[in-house]
């Protein structure tokens, strides 16, 4: 993963700023795993429910029910 981060830093010319970042890990990955992975990546674990800059972090498989606030807030607008 960290190769990945690299290639992508490397090919972009953007640095990603993993202290900032965040993953999310699936309820079948083992909490040694987790603790590995999050150590060596020196990112934060999350349980998904976090926002960044007002958006979701994480989107399910429902578009609507996670992004249906903002439909509403246009609505409300007009």
């Amino acid at each position: 993963m960290k190769n990945i981060h690299s290639t992508y830093e490397f090919a972009s010319s953007q640095a990603i700023g993993l202290p900032k970042s965040e993953v999310f890990y699936r309820s079948s990955v083992q909490t040694p795993l987790k603790n590995i992975v999050t150590s060596i990546l020196g990112v934060l674990a999350v349980m998904g429910t976090s926002k960044y800059l007002g958006l979701p972090s994480m989107v399910g498989q429902s578009k609507e029910s996670t992004f249906g606030f903002i439909k509403d807030l246009i609505c409300d607008i007009k």
